[in-house]
């Protein structure tokens, strides 16, 4: 007889944030994620194709009402953008556990320092 086990990350709750996921792969991946049971937060530079995103995935699939939020993030601006994130996440889930950065901003960083 073989029983069930269930993991501890599993079986608490999990938070993710992806950075420009306003469209195209981070849009797909906060639907996967949402998809699973994870609260997700949707950030975007612009506050309103952020809010339009979330509405979206709320609009696709019922069920994801309750698992996507939106915050607005800049990360060419730490001081305040980031920071305001992070207080966010601290005050409302005390926790993170997914974080999906957006690679086409490193990408533009490692070329512009490559140029230099």
């Amino acid at each position: 007889m073989e029983m069930e086990q269930t993991s501890p990350f599993l079986a608490t709750k999990r938070y993710a944030v992806v950075t420009g996921a306003n469209k195209g792969i981070g849009f797909e991946i906060c639907r996967q994620l949402a998809s699973n049971g994870i609260v997700v937060v949707l950030t975007s530079r612009d506050e309103k194709r952020g809010l339009e995103a979330v509405q979206k995935l709320k609009e696709s699939e019922p069920g994801l009402s309750d698992y996507v939020i939106f915050h607005q993030l800049d990360v060419g601006n730490p001081a305040t953008s980031v920071a305001s994130l992070a207080d966010f996440i601290a005050t409302q889930f005390g926790k993170l556990d997914i974080l999906v950065f957006r690679p086409t901003l490193i990408f533009l960083e490692i070329s512009i320092f490559f140029l230099i």
